[in-house]
């Protein structure tokens, strides 16, 4: 299962890198891991499941807020 997790991370990191965000280090629980992103702050977090592995947070829903202010400028 800790294959998966790796999977999903790196998976989750590419998302993320399209919205313009730097992830920081992994932190990893029972199940799950998050990382925010050194720029805007914005989270990520990625569940493992047999059934459904899923990822949610504000780091795949928005564009970075530090590359956003960029583009604004």
């Amino acid at each position: 299962m800790s294959d998966q997790l790796t999977v999903l991370q790196r998976i989750a990191a590419f998302s993320a890198r399209l919205r313009g965000h730097e992830l920081g280090e992994w932190s990893t629980g029972d199940g799950f891991a998050s990382a925010r992103c050194t720029l805007c702050g914005a989270e990520l977090r990625v569940y493992r499941s047999l059934v459904q592995p899923e990822m949610d947070g504000a780091a795949i829903d928005r564009l970075c807020g530090e590359r956003a202010a960029e583009r604004a400028a």
